[in-house]
C-alpha cells in the first residue's frame, strides 16, 4: 500500500490523467436515443454510454428467450451502465460488478475526494422516490455494506443504505417491483453499483434475502434462466456489453470452456473458479515464441472475476513468476515496473482455466503512465486475501456466468464483426456449447500501451486511485436470489497510482475508484 509522498503523487497522478484524457460526462443533460437489435429469439437492447449520442430504439415484444444487452462504456476507471428508476423513468449510472451483489444508487457526492469526482459523480444522476408515480415501497428496511481488501486499507469503502422498491429498466426490459437500495451516508463512493454476483447472505435487516436483479429478470420473464454474458474488449475500445441471457458468437474465439463456480477462499459466495496455471509467452528470435508455463494449486488457485477491479491482485506464489518472467522491478510501494517497450512486444501473460488458456495481450498488461519515457507498470500487484482477476484480464477473455447451474463459460475474447446473439435457455445445459464465429487474429492487439498522463510533480493534491472489489466475510453455500448484507463483495477503494486497465463493457463503464465500486 502507498505510503511515501511520492507513492501518494503517482498514484493521484493517474486520475487526475485519466480524467484529462476523457471527455466530460455528458450524461445528465443528454437526452438519450437508444438503438436496440432484434433477431430469432433475442432483444439486444443498448444501454447509451455516459459520453457517446444515443441513438432511437425500437421496441420488440418480450419473449422468454429474449437476451437484453446493455452496452457498456470504457472510462479507463469502471465501466458504467444506466438504469432508470420509477415512473417517468429516472436514469441513474451505476458501475456494473461482478463482484458484489446488490443494486444501490445516490452516494454522497459531497465525500468525493476532488472536485472532480463530485462533479463526475453528480452527473450521474439521483432517484427521487417522491418523483415516482408507480408508486415506490420504502424505505422499509437498512442495512451497512462494507467494500475492499482486507489486507489493505486504501482500497476499503463503505455504504449505508435504505431499501425502495420500484419500476427498474435496463434498456428495454422492465422489471416490477425490483427491491434496491438508496444510500443514506457513503464514504469513498462517487457512484452507484449493479451487483451481478449471486448471494445467500442478507437480505433486508438481514431477514430473509430479496430478489435480486438478474433473479427478478428471470422470474419475471424477460430472460429464461439467470445467465448473462461480459464481454468487455480492450483498453482502446469505447464500449462493451452485458448481455442478460445470451451469448454473442462474434466475441470470441473457439468454444466456451464450461468451469464450476467455487466459493471462496472463506467459504464465501462470488464468482470465482479455479485457476490451473500462469504463464508468459514472449516472442523469440526463432519463428516461434517461447512460453514458461506454472501450475497453480490449493488455495492459490482460487480466483474471483470481478469486474469492478481494475488490476488483478494475486498471492505472492502466482505473481511472483510472471514478474520475473517479465523482469518487473518492485517500485518499493507495491507496484512492478517494465520498460514501456515491453508493450509493444507480441507477448502475452497466460491464465489457464482447465483446457482453456487466456492469453492477455502485453500491451493490454502494461500501463504506460507518461511520467517517463521508458518505465511503466504492470497490471498486477500482490495480495494475501481473496485474488481477483480485474479488468487488467477480463477484458481478454469472454465470460458467460450461469448461476443457475454454478457455473462460468470462458473463451478468448475477440471482435469480428455484427453481434450474432444466441439466446440461453434453461436446464442444466442451457448456455449453448457455442463456437465463436472469430479467428485468432481477430484477438490480437495493435500493439500499444495504454496511455496515462500522471502529474506533473509531486502534488499532495492530485489524487487517483484504482477500483477493487472483493467481499469480506464467509456465507453459506447454493447460488440463491438474496442481497448481500455486510461483508457483500462491493467497491473497494484502491488509492493506488494505477490507473486503470479498464475497457469497454456494454452497460458497463469503468470507473476510477476503489475496489468493487470506486472510491473517490
Amino acid at each position: 500500500m502507498p505510503s511515501s509522498l511520492g507513492a501518494a503523487a503517482l498514484l493521484l497522478a493517474l486520475l487526475l490523467a485519466l480524467l484529462a484524457s476523457s471527455s466530460p460526462f455528458a450524461h445528465a443533460s443528454t437526452p438519450a436515443h437508444a438503438r436496440s437489435a432484434s433477431g430469432r429469439g433475442y432483444l439486444a437492447v443498448p444501454v447509451d454510454t455516459v459520453q457517446r449520442p444515443r441513438r432511437e430504439a425500437k421496441a420488440k415484444g418480450k419473449r422468454a428467450d429474449q437476451a437484453y444487452e446493455s452496452q457498456l462504456e470504457n472510462q479507463d476507471f469502471f465501466y458504467a451502465t444506466d438504469v432508470n428508476i420509477g415512473s417517468p423513468p429516472q436514469r441513474v449510472t451505476v458501475l456494473v460488478d461482478t463482484g458484489s451483489s446488490e443494486l444501490w444508487v445516490n452516494p454522497d457526492c459531497s465525500t468525493a475526494l476532488t472536485t472532480a469526482q463530485s462533479q463526475q459523480c453528480v452527473g450521474f444522476g439521483r432517484y427521487d422516490p417522491d418523483r415516482s408515480r408507480t408508486p415506490p415501497a420504502g424505505p422499509f428496511g437498512e442495512e451497512d455494506i462494507n467494500y475492499g481488501d482486507p489486507s489493505d486499507q486504501s482500497t476499503q469503502t463503505s455504504v449505508s443504505i435504505r431499501y425502495y422498491r420500484d419500476t427498474v429498466s435496463l434498456g428495454q426490459a422492465r422489471i416490477a417491483n425490483q427491491t434496491f437500495g438508496v444510500v443514506s451516508a457513503s464514504k469513498g463512493q462517487s457512484q452507484g453499483i449493479l451487483g451481478l454476483a449471486p448471494s445467500l447472505k442478507g437480505g433486508v435487516d438481514g431477514e430473509k434475502p430479496y430478489s435480486l436483479v438478474l433473479n427478478t429478470m428471470a422470474a419475471q420473464g424477460v430472460i429464461a434462466s439467470r445467465v448473462f454474458s461480459l464481454d468487455l474488449r480492450r483498453a482502446g475500445a469505447e464500449q462493451g456489453a452485458v448481455i442478460y441471457g445470451g451469448v454473442d458468437r462474434s466475441k470470441f474465439v473457439g468454444r466456451l470452456e464450461r468451469r464450476p463456480i467455487v466459493r471462496g477462499v472463506q467459504g464465501e459466495y462470488r464468482l470465482a473458479v479455479e485457476l490451473s496455471s500462469v504463464g508468459v509467452t514472449l516472442p523469440s528470435r526463432t519463428p516461434s515464441s517461447r512460453t514458461r508455463s506454472f501450475a497453480v494449486e490449493g488455495d492459490d488457485a482460487n480466483v474471483m472475476l470481478d469486474s469492478g477491479t481494475t488490476v488483478s491482485r494475486m498471492h505472492s506464489n502466482v505473481a511472483l513468476p510472471i514478474l520475473e518472467a517479465l523482469g518487473a522491478r518492485d517500485d518499493g510501494e507495491g507496484y512492478y515496473r517494465v520498460p514501456c517497450s515491453m508493450a509493444r512486444a507480441r507477448g502475452s501473460v497466460d491464465f489457464g482455466f482447465g483446457a482453456k488458456t487466456i492469453r492477455v495481450p502485453l500491451s493490454e498488461f502494461v500501463l504506460d503512465l507518461k511520467s517517463s519515457a521508458s518505465t511503466c507498470y504492470l497490471g498486477l500487484v500482490l495480495t494475501t486475501d481473496q485474488q481477483i482477476l480485474g479488468d487488467s484480464v477480463l477484458r481478454a477473455g469472454y465470460f458467460v456466468f450461469d448461476w443457475d447451474n454454478e457455473a462460468v463459460h470462458i473463451a478468448q475474447a475477440a471482435n469480428c464483426g455484427k453481434p450474432d446473439i444466441v439466446p440461453v435457455g434453461s436446464g442444466p445445459d442451457a448456455v449453448p456449447r457455442a463456437t465463436g464465429n472469430c479467428r485468432e487474429d481477430d484477438a490480437r492487439p495493435t500493439g500499444t500501451a495504454r496511455a496515462s498522463r500522471s502529474c506533473p510533480t509531486i502534488d499532495p493534491s492530485c489524487k487517483t486511485g484504482a477500483a477493487v472489489t472483493q467481499t469480506d466475510g464467509p456465507g453459506p453455500s447454493g447460488i440463491a436470489d438474496g442481497g448481500q448484507g455486510d461483508d457483500s463483495a462491493g467497491p473497494r477503494v484502491e488509492a493506488a497510482r494505477w490507473m486503470p486497465f479498464a475497457v469497454a463493457a456494454a452497460s458497463l463503464a469503468v470507473a476510477y475508484g476503489g475496489g468493487v465500486g470506486v472510491v473517490w
